[in-house]
């Protein structure tokens, strides 16, 4: 998962600090094997990037399966 403006650190889990009423856009890709197939939470869904708007704590999850 990558974040625009850029600062979000992935390893199993993604966190990230951003300035209040920031709107940070993330990118989902799949590595070698999966494949993206959606996100969860604050109100994004479907495959295309999600967009946030920072006026609080958020989680999203992107979700990936295998094959």
């Amino acid at each position: 998962v990558t974040s625009s403006p850029a600062g979000i650190n992935c390893g199993a889990t993604c966190t990230a600090n951003y300035d209040s009423d920031t709107l940070v856009t993330l990118d989902a890709v799949s590595a070698l094997g999966s494949t993206f197939s959606g996100w969860s939470g604050e109100g994004c869904t479907g495959t295309g990037a999600c967009q946030v708007t920072m006026d609080g704590a958020k989680s999203v999850t992107a979700n990936f399966t295998l094959g």
